[in-house]
């Protein structure tokens, strides 16, 4: 994950869950599955805007 990351030219990786499945067939097979998000900031120097709160009436 991280080598891919870095190929698109990303700094870092969030939202990271993994999880480990073990098979009765094959040996004894395991397989590991990781999934996250490549993040980088905007090489424009542009800054997040602030967050705001919103709260919707019709739920």
């Amino acid at each position: 994950m991280q080598t891919e990351a870095s190929q698109v030219g990303a700094t870092g990786i969030v939202g990271v869950s993994w999880s480990v499945h073990n098979f009765v067939w094959g040996e004894h097979a395991t397989e590991f599955f990781a999934t996250g998000t490549a993040i980088r900031k905007p090489s424009d120097g542009r800054r997040m805007t602030a967050p705001t709160f919103t709260l919707a009436f019709d739920t």
